[in-house]
């Protein structure tokens, strides 16, 4: 039993101790993913990923809202992460950032500031290769929606 628990512990101490990202560590993505918005959109965006610390990275991105009932959109975001990594393979974050989004819908066009909230979780497939996916809510006046995106990235 006294092994049992000396195991289980070092297990948790070397979790904490793990090097959750590599700070100046970058990547950039391509992802395609879905807006459930009261019209329902799908979506395609690239982002870029800049490690600041070796937990925390910044990441702008442009998503583009395909066409769907006349309705269409371009988002500009800038999101947070905090990156807990659970092993060599594999990751989670929450997200938090700012949104600039610009609609159209026929004649009726819009420009919007929000705020995004969400959560993440990545497979570090190779050094260089990670697939994610990650479920967001968008705060917008009269836009708010979640989206969920999977996303392919390449790390240098």
């Amino acid at each position: 039993m006294k092994k049992l628990i000396v195991m289980l512990m070092l297990t948790l101490f070397s979790i904490g101790a793990y090097a959750q990202t590599q700070q100046g560590q970058s990547s950039f993505g391509f992802n395609l993913g879905y807006n459930f918005n009261d019209v329902g959109n799908a979506t395609l965006g690239i982002d870029y990923r800049y490690c600041v610390t070796d937990a925390f990275r910044l990441t702008p991105s442009i998503t583009h809202l395909v066409k769907n009932d006349g309705l269409s959109a371009w988002a500009i975001d800038m999101n947070a992460h905090y990156v807990f990594k659970l092993s060599e393979m594999f990751g989670f974050y929450p997200l938090a950032g700012l949104s600039l989004s610009f609609w159209k819908a026929g004649p009726w066009d819009a420009t919007r500031f929000g705020a995004n909230i969400g959560l993440g979780g990545e497979v570090y497939a190779t050094d260089r290769v990670s697939v994610g996916l990650e479920a967001k809510y968008n705060i917008i006046k009269d836009l708010d929606a979640a989206a969920l995106a999977v996303r392919v990235g390449y790390n240098f």
